[in-house]
């Protein structure tokens, strides 16, 4: 399928990959499992994720919980701000599979990358203003910064589309995350499209902050899944990594589903940060057990979720047709896969 990469996504891409080695270099997280002489015969996998609850929730649970060697794997974690530019990763020998968020959807559908799983659904995102602006229409004319490609973008599509607005009625600004946080906070920008544990950090610089939408405004017609993906023909290419790892996610994903607490005490250790922090991040995820992501997968509503994301992002032409989800999601890898 062609895509369609508008120039900023070129840019923001582009920009992300000089990025991409730093981050490799100073923040990846390795485990040792098991003693030397185990170790040796578990196969190597470089995994991407998301400094938050949502993206690092499921890696915390199989660390403790010994889920990795099991499935004959010995990880290594690598942090990225965001899912476009963990994606980009993809293409080099730093990272095998990745976390990424709901906006970033688009580039496997672009066939940039294939699903391995499903995460959960989040509500994490929301278009932000400064205090006493209180609807998307009073930000007309000022400096909205927005992350490229990412489901906070997706977010302010949607926002703008309910609104009767366009993006050429603001002063739209790309920005990195952790950017957006430290200028909307410094006052530097009037509004922005983010997300949970982000926005916790930016209502620490400006606390009366205004939330104008979020992804339940749209619950009724979008759902936004976080998932796990690597690239495109891994899974075929690479078949015992792949089932190896959808075993550990679905193990910890249960974990997670029947010990919340507890997997927040391990997230919040895992990153090290709150737990308080961690129980906040956990309240705007919907989880699923594995055996309801199997139904979901197997009767279609992972497609027709994946369809209606695709319908979103060639409106906001980051592809130029939508494509039968099959082409990235491969179902039936996730359900015959079991737990560990």
């Amino acid at each position: 399928m062609t895509t369609n990469f508008s120039r900023r996504n070129v840019l923001q891409l582009s920009l992300g990959a000089a990025a991409i080695s730093l981050l490799a270099a100073c923040g990846a997280k390795t485990e040792d499992v098991g003693s030397a002489g185990a170790a040796k015969d578990l196969l190597d996998i470089n995994v991407g994720y998301i400094a938050d609850y949502n993206g690092a929730a499921l890696m915390a649970v199989a660390d403790q919980e010994g889920y990795w060697a099991k499935a004959g794997l010995k990880p290594k974690y690598l942090p990225f701000t965001n899912g476009p530019l963990a994606i980009q990763a993809l293409g080099t020998n730093n990272v095998d599979v990745v976390y990424i968020g709901s906006g970033a959807l688009w580039l496997p559908a672009s066939g940039k990358a294939e699903i391995w799983a499903v995460n959960s659904v989040s509500n994490a995102d929301r278009i932000i203003a400064q205090p006493g602006i209180k609807t998307l229409a009073e930000l007309k004319g000022k400096k909205v910064a927005v992350p490229t490609g990412t489901s906070g973008d997706q977010l302010f599509s949607l926002a703008l589309a309910k609104e009767g607005l366009t993006r050429e009625d603001f002063k739209v600004t790309a920005m990195e995350p952790p950017a957006i946080v430290a200028a909307f906070a410094a006052g530097q920008i009037d509004g922005a499209a983010l997300w949970y544990p982000l926005i916790d950090s930016a209502k620490k610089g400006q606390p009366d902050l205004v939330e104008l939408f979020s992804n339940e405004d749209f619950i009724d017609t979008f759902t936004f899944p976080s998932t796990f993906v690597a690239s495109p023909g891994r899974a075929a290419k690479d078949k015992a990594l792949a089932t190896g790892f959808i075993s550990v996610v679905k193990s910890a994903n249960d974990y997670r589903h029947a010990n919340q607490d507890t997997t927040i005490a391990l997230t919040a250790k895992f990153l090290k940060l709150k737990d308080e922090d961690m129980a906040a991040q956990a309240s705007v995820a919907k989880l699923f057990t594995s055996k309801e992501l199997e139904t979901l997968s197997s009767e279609g509503t992972v497609y027709t979720w994946l369809n209606g994301l695709q319908e979103q992002f060639k409106k906001d032409e980051k592809i130029k047709a939508i494509t039968d989800p099959k082409t990235f999601y491969n179902s039936e890898l996730f359900v015959s896969t079991p737990t560990v």
